[in-house]
């Protein structure tokens, strides 16, 4: 990820864990329901400066 990419989440692997929701430092991420499961999606991604927080807090790989 560079300054001009934002984090892609790949909503099949993501788990709802919400590592990467506390992470972030500017609280950019959240965690939605959708059809009774849990993934996080980023809600401000014209705030997000590419810190790559989400992407290391993530156990399963789910964000590139």
């Amino acid at each position: 990820m560079t300054e001009n990419r934002k984090p892609e989440i790949e909503v099949a692997r993501c788990t709802g864990c919400g590592r990467c929701v506390a992470a972030c430092p500017g609280r950019l991420l959240t965690l939605e329901v959708v059809a009774y499961r849990k993934h996080a999606v980023l809600v401000k991604p014209r705030e997000c400066d590419g810190c790559l927080a989400c992407l290391t807090a993530c156990p399963v790989r789910a964000i590139y």
